[in-house]
């Protein structure tokens, strides 16, 4: 939308709808679990979309009034564009807790009960950000200055989450880090995996993506250049870490997981 730039809206809702519409039973439902409000809804638009009853821009106008109205400083109309990784906090924001810390010693067996943490599914990548997607999901904690009562040890405070997410999303700053192409998860002595199936990037002031399809094909998307279509740039297994980091100029700013 040239009036009302949407590019944000664009690159996001594009990997969603190829996720939901994979299993549109299982991830309605899993959509409905996460956000009741935002995802719930983008789910009925898409339904709407895939039915022939709404175009793609209609569901994507639908969801962006509802942002827009609950935040228009942060979600504007017009030509000032918005931050995609605020769009997909908004959209991915859970109704409760999903996420516990634990503090407990580095040097002897002695822990803390267990207390409801604030983190949700879009990771923010801090200065010490390990080299690896994975590594960095294995190393979410607190910094702490609090000693063990036991043996005066330092103490750490790990973030997990309390069951493994259907969506996460990591927000990339360094040119360096290496995409990791799965992520996994043990749950209840079962593995659950999650692969990436959505790239976003930025430069010129404008958002593009690219969306990885679960027969590990790669297609690119620009609402500017490629419109409603993408194009095919071949099978996501040839494509390296540092291939990823970067499209047409535009540097990665978010990577986009979702559960197989």
């Amino acid at each position: 939308d040239g009036d009302n730039y949407s590019c944000a809206y664009d690159a996001l809702f594009t990997v969603l709808y190829e996720i939901w519409s994979t299993d549109t039973k299982v991830w309605t439902k899993r959509f409905k679990k996460i956000n009741q409000h935002h995802l719930k809804s983008l789910s009925v638009c898409f339904k709407k979309y895939m039915n022939g009853q709404a175009s793609f821009e209609t569901a994507r106008d639908t969801t962006r009034h509802e942002l827009h109205t609950q935040n228009p400083a942060q979600f504007p109309y017009g030509t000032r564009g918005t931050s995609v990784a605020a769009l997909t906090s908004a959209i991915l924001a859970p109704h409760d807790f999903v996420a516990i810390s634990s503090p407990e010693c580095t040097s002897c067996e002695y822990s803390e009960s267990s207390i409801d943490d604030r983190l949700e599914f879009v990771l923010y990548e801090k200065e010490d950000t390990p080299k690896s997607t994975c590594k960095w999901l294995g190393s979410l904690k607190h910094e702490t200055h609090e000693k063990c009562p036991h043996c005066f040890s330092a103490m750490m405070q790990p973030i997990n989450f309390k069951s493994a997410p259907s969506v996460l999303v990591f927000e990339i700053n360094s040119r360096n880090i290496k995409v990791s192409k799965t992520l996994k998860f043990e749950q209840e002595g079962e593995t659950v995996v999650l692969d990436v199936r959505g790239l976003i990037y930025h430069g010129d002031f404008h958002f593009t993506s690219r969306i990885i399809g679960t027969d590990g094909m790669v297609w690119y998307h620009d609402g500017m250049t490629t419109g409603s279509s993408c194009e095919n740039e071949g099978d996501f297994d040839k494509f390296s870490s540092r291939k990823l980091l970067r499209r047409k100029g535009k540097k990665l700013t978010l990577v986009v997981y979702a559960r197989v």
